[in-house]
């Protein structure tokens, strides 16, 4: 028998090595943004988002070795993704950074389904959170409480589908993915998902940015940030 596995949704996922030491300083550098944040006012809000232009506005040698590793882990994913379809061949990429982005969020705050536009694909990034026993502990949202959740391609017609037993792999159209300080995920710009709300002793602070790649010298290459 002849198969064939179509369309699939893959997400990579990779951890920062030396996140137990650059965490707690980009943490200091974003809390410095926000209270220095004309807009911001007196008394911040439970969500706070900077603007994307976080690539060339941090000065620090620890940034720029994690923009380094942000984009090894878009090249790798991007990599496995392409199996098949990119050139066996070495290949010259560029890797361009569409903008950068943190936030913090805090008594419930969360943001609503959406994807990204103009970009293949993105990433979050959890720089802080409450220790995973007390954020699971939370008596009203329980695991739930932060997670990032990625919808099925397929969820918008799942509604109105028949189900049986024989397309049991359809049902799962949900996956969570706790945040854990250090982990950074990378996934399509179209999937749907969502940073379900929040709540704990200490904020929930992740960094998310926006990545195209394209092939030098062919028609869609663009002057990026650094080769994949």
């Amino acid at each position: 028998m002849e198969t064939l596995e179509l369309w699939p949704s893959l997400i990579g996922i990779h951890h920062h090595a030396d996140s137990e030491t650059v965490n707690p300083l980009f943490q200091r550098v974003f809390a410095a943004m926000r209270a220095t944040d004309p807009d911001c006012g007196a008394n911040p809000a439970p969500f706070y988002a900077s603007r994307d232009d976080l690539m060339h506005r941090v000065k620090l040698q620890e940034w720029d070795a994690f923009l380094q590793f942000a984009a090894s882990a878009v090249r790798d994913t991007a990599r496995k993704a392409n199996h098949g379809i990119w050139p066996q061949e070495s290949v010259d990429l560029q890797l361009e950074i569409n903008g950068i982005w943190f936030q913090i969020s805090n008594e419930g705050a969360h943001h609503d389904i959406h994807t990204h536009g103009n970009c293949s694909w993105s990433a979050v990034y959890i720089v802080d959170v409450d220790p995973q026993d007390e954020r699971l502990n939370h008596s009203g949202y329980g695991e739930l409480n932060g997670v990032t959740r990625f919808y099925s391609p397929l969820f918008e017609r799942l509604g109105g589908a028949y189900m049986d037993y024989g397309n049991s792999y359809l049902q799962n159209a949900t996956v969570d993915f706790e945040p854990i300080p250090g982990r950074l995920i990378v996934f399509p710009s179209w999937l749907p998902h969502q940073a379900m709300p929040y709540r704990g002793s200490r904020d929930r602070v992740i960094i998310s940015f926006n990545a195209s790649i394209h092939r030098s010298g062919m028609s869609d290459s663009t002057a990026g940030f650094a080769h994949a």
